[in-house]
């Protein structure tokens, strides 16, 4: 199979199964809400970014573990394969009893994260338990995971996680209903979690039979020594990721209190649903690309890189646009109007939406570029950055000034530097080209929200209102995009494989 067969497979398997999962995570989100209420759910949204943090324990292992497979895989060295894994299962071990032990050591602390206690939610500290064991299993066997996205596999994992999900998903759905006990609800999850794990290990080794010898080399000294130098520069990309990306809820709860930090679960779950339909999509084409840059020319790879952003762009601002004029009509018919956020709230969530999703191209380039090290300072610099503001316009203008933080230090720090990294140490040229494309397809983005905008206005509120602004924002958006676009080489390019990829779907 050539790469495009690849990206096509993974694709179909990839769209299948993350809808399916979205689905039923607004099904049961639906039952979690009227049966448990706003205070468990801002609950849930607070655990999950604290568990987000421990996550600094991953160290940015696996990323850097995957750049180191890429060459291996193209040329079939299996012996060199089976030292990464061995490796990589080694410290996923230890970073799983690091999560155990470091959450379990926060328990004590749970009141600090919260501005005011909910009286109405019992046995807190062991649903924080039952969510820390969760997220150290979850590291278990994981990382097999990574070998079959090496090797373009990526839908083994999706149908395996897809069949784990239902039956997990019914079986919460059921247990809330009976019980509307929530600890019943995340013994459940634990078991998801460990039965994924434990199929996907058992299918990795059945397709790949060398895992399972016991004679595995050391790894060479200058492999070993480019790991490491790469995971010390993934800390401080990690500490930057997960001090803008994952404490939001945190910094909510403390400053606005846990009832509003469920009212923007819900938005952020929308949002979720959007990035790992994205991930999945980017996680399909991310290793041919990572093949490409291990086999062709600089230009190839310049030529690539335009592509893919040029794609990001019309992708990233349609959806902006479809969360912009959506987000709250939705919520309204799938919750109530009680669960909605002042509009310039959402306003935020959906700049820093855009902002965020147009870094994925840049970055998923550089990570199969091997380019860790060139701005790991930047990091350092990021966390403080977000906090600091975050907290003093929290202050003031409560989870508006939170997302404001977030959005004011991604535009002062990595908005920038990640593009000059990736031009300056991997495709080794002037990096103005981009900012000058950014700045177009931000204006172009601009008027098409405008002019949906506009349109939107004259529907109305029910649910045939909501059909038609969907109906707006399809044809809108992308009506614009393909007046303004047209005639780029890099529109030719997609069109064209749009084409291809559309007759291998079908056939």
């Amino acid at each position: 199979m050539d790469r495009t067969d690849h990206v096509v497979k993974n694709l179909k398997f990839a769209a299948v199964s993350e809808f399916l999962l979205a689905v039923l995570k607004f099904v049961s989100r639906r039952v979690f809400v009227f049966l448990l209420g706003k205070e468990y759910l801002g609950i849930s949204g607070l655990f999950t970014d604290i568990l987000s943090m421990l996550s600094l324990a991953e160290l940015g292992f696996g990323i850097s573990i995957t750049y180191s497979l890429y060459r291996p895989v193209a040329i079939g060295d299996t012996e060199l394969i089976k030292s990464l894994m061995a490796l990589y299962r080694r410290a996923y071990n230890i970073i799983a009893l690091i999560v155990l032990a470091a959450g379990l050591c926060l328990t004590p602390f749970l009141d600090f994260f919260v501005k005011e206690m909910p009286e109405g939610i019992s046995q807190l500290s062991l649903i924080y338990v039952l969510n820390v064991v969760n997220a150290s299993v979850s590291y278990i066997f994981a990382y097999k995971s990574t070998l079959l996205f090496v090797y373009q596999k990526k839908y083994i994992d999706s149908l395996i996680r897809t069949a784990v999900a239902i039956g997990a998903t019914a079986a919460q759905i059921g247990v809330l209903m009976l019980t509307g006990n929530y600890v019943y609800y995340l013994f459940i999850a634990i078991g998801a979690t460990l039965l994924q794990n434990t199929v996907l290990s058992v299918k990795t080794d059945r397709l790949y039979p060398y895992l399972r010898e016991q004679q595995v080399k050391p790894l060479p000294a200058e492999i070993l020594c480019d790991i490491r130098r790469n995971v010390g520069a993934m800390i401080l990309h990690r500490i930057g990721a997960v001090a803008v990306f994952s404490t939001d809820n945190i910094l909510i709860s403390k400053f606005a209190g846990i009832a509003v930090t469920g009212l923007y679960s819900n938005y952020t779950m929308i949002r979720g649903f959007l990035n790992v339909m994205i991930n999945a999509l980017f996680n399909a084409i991310t290793p041919a690309l990572g093949n490409l840059n291990a086999t062709e020319s600089l230009e190839e790879r310049r030529i690539a890189f335009r592509r893919l952003n040029f794609f990001s762009a019309w992708l990233f601002g349609w959806m902006s646009i479809c969360l912009l004029w959506l987000f709250d009509p939705f919520i309204c018919i799938w919750l109530s109007e009680d669960y909605l956020l002042p509009g310039s709230v959402v306003a935020l969530i959906v700049v820093n939406f855009y902002i965020n999703c147009m870094r994925i191209p840049v970055a998923n380039t550089k990570s199969t570029m091997g380019l860790f090290w060139d701005e790991r300072y930047k990091s350092i610099f990021e966390p403080p950055c977000n906090l600091i503001i975050s907290i003093i316009l929290a202050k003031r203008l409560g989870i508006f000034g939170i997302l404001a933080g977030t959005l004011i230090s991604m535009a002062a720090l990595p908005f920038w530097i990640e593009p000059l990294g990736l031009y300056r140490h991997g495709l080794k040229e002037s990096v103005r080209g981009y900012f000058l494309r950014y700045l177009g397809h931000l204006l172009v983005t601009g008027l098409a929200a405008g002019l949906t905008g506009l349109a939107c206005l004259a529907a109305g509120t029910d649910i045939f209102g909501f059909l038609q602004k969907c109906i707006l924002c399809l044809l809108i958006p992308n009506g614009v995009y393909l007046l303004v676009y047209r005639r780029t080489s890099e529109f030719e390019f997609l069109k064209d494989m749009a084409g291809c990829i559309a007759k291998k779907i079908f056939r």
